[in-house]
């Protein structure tokens, strides 16, 4: 033993190569243990990771189309119906005011601050269903209502068959302005529904007007007297 150790430290170069060996080793140990762990790493969390980030893709998107469908139910229900009437003659404050389905003439010559002491409220009907774009003129005592305003002031809505019932407008065969003639129906509307005829055909039913941007179930509630898909 003494030999071998006294052998040993009389060759510098066998010491190097001992102290090498046991670097050497070290370092493989070392550089084993890593890769082993990187492997376990990349085999278990960085997995789970890109799962998690999958599924949270696809329940965001399904979750973005949801409330797309949603909202464009909605929408149809929430975006308000506005009409305009145009009051002019002898009312307080002649002007442009909205008005709701229900309403009638009287409602809206209260909003424009009633009639004048020399209003001649013997020639307007108070009574009167309203449309959309309708003029209304009221005539002071003596006047006669002028021509032009007799024409924008007539309300074709109302023309009546002989069972005094009024007239419905026929969904399927009005055109453009006999359409602007509904509560709540403008020009656009009017475009899209003879539109939706022309691919559809006809309408079956008047429930089907809430595939029209805008109308909901509410506002064909109140277009039902207004409305008919037959010669009723």
């Amino acid at each position: 033993m003494k030999k071998i150790y006294q052998h040993i430290i009389d060759s510098p170069k066998l010491i190097i190569s001992v102290l090498l060996s046991i670097a050497l080793l070290f370092f493989g140990t070392g550089l084993l243990a890593g890769r082993i762990i990187s492997q376990k790493d990349d085999g278990h969390v960085p997995l789970n990771l890109s799962l998690n980030s999958s599924n949270s893709s696809i329940v965001t998107e399904e979750n973005m189309r949801e409330e797309k469908k949603t909202y464009k139910e909605t929408s149809k229900e929430t975006i308000p119906v506005i009409n305009y009437v145009d009051v002019k003659g002898a009312v307080n404050r002649p002007g442009i005011y909205s008005f709701s389905l229900e309403e009638r003439v009287h409602d809206v010559i209260e909003k424009a601050g009633g009639l004048t002491d020399t209003a001649d409220g013997n020639q307007i009907n108070l009574a009167a269903k309203l449309t959309d774009q309708q003029l209304i003129y009221v005539p002071v005592i003596g006047e006669e209502i002028p021509e032009a305003a007799k024409d924008q002031q007539s309300h074709p809505v109302e023309e009546t068959e002989k069972d005094g019932q009024e007239k419905k407008i026929n969904l399927n065969t009005a055109d453009l302005a006999q359409l602007q003639q509904i509560p709540g129906i403008g020009n656009v509307k009017a475009q899209e529904i003879i539109r939706y005829r022309e691919e559809k055909g006809s309408f079956q039913k008047i429930e089907e007007l809430q595939e029209i941007t805008g109308i909901g179930a509410k506002t064909v509630e109140q277009l039902r007297n207004w409305v008919t898909v037959t010669g009723e």
